[in-house]
């Protein structure tokens, strides 16, 4: 599979999450948490495409603030689709705000870390403002995660074995802090056997519509489902 093929089976992935979380589970826990099962891929997937990312623009800057303004559109879609209102709400003579933010986001802070990490700044330096990214990213989906995974993947980066050995165990820790409370969590440990095994490393079709279908299906996809979750 190229770049593009894995990425449209990670959108795949998250849509089916996203619908489970938000129509499935209250009917069917179990065909709910199959769906479950099948979303746990795409984080992985998006971090290990952020790190690639990282390792091979030719812009890095333009890269963050790229993902900066997607982070920012997507905070209302995002929040509509898990609360069913707007990050900001004034209702009853108070003002309601929800603070959390989406995938996007965290994938932010784990883009800087990595700028972070190949920067000039002394070593405590950098341990500590990775580390209160990694607080800040709390408020984001999937929160401290696409971090540790993107510091691992770049990391290891001039050793495929190594890289894949390093990302599995760390996507299997992830998914045993939670395993036993969700037991789909277990889904995240396939997503390094699946780069590893069937990513050729090739970026597939240039053509811009790969570049942006993901920016722009995110917080899109995010805007209908909040917006059937009201009406329904």
């Amino acid at each position: 599979m190229n770049r593009n093929q894995l990425k449209y089976l990670a959108v795949v992935c998250m849509t089916l999450d996203h619908i489970a979380w938000l129509f499935v589970d209250s009917v069917n826990p179990l065909v709910g948490g199959i769906m479950h099962l099948f979303g746990r891929l795409t984080a992985p997937i998006m971090a290990f495409f952020v790190a690639e990312g990282y390792e091979h623009t030719r812009d890095v800057k333009k890269y963050t603030r790229r993902l900066a303004i997607f982070a920012v559109i997507s905070w209302a879609p995002y929040v509509l689709a898990q609360r069913g209102t707007l990050p900001i709400w004034i209702s009853n003579g108070g003002i309601t705000f929800h603070p959390e933010q989406s995938m996007i986001f965290t994938l932010l802070m784990a883009l800087i870390a990595l700028r972070v990490y190949d920067s000039d700044k002394k070593k405590w330096q950098k341990i500590v403002i990775i580390t209160g990214l990694c607080l800040i990213s709390l408020i984001g989906d999937w929160y401290m995660f696409p971090i540790g995974a993107c510091l691992l993947l770049h990391a290891f980066r001039d050793n495929r074995k190594k890289r894949f050995i390093a990302y599995e165990i760390w996507c299997v820790l992830v998914a045993l802090s939670s395993v036993f409370n969700q037991w789909f969590q277990i889904g995240a440990v396939f997503a390094p056997i699946i780069i590893y095994f069937l990513y050729n490393g090739e970026a597939g079709s240039k053509k811009p519509f790969h570049k942006w279908f993901f920016y722009i299906y995110y917080p899109a996809h995010l805007l209908v489902l909040g917006i059937i979750r009201i009406l329904v």
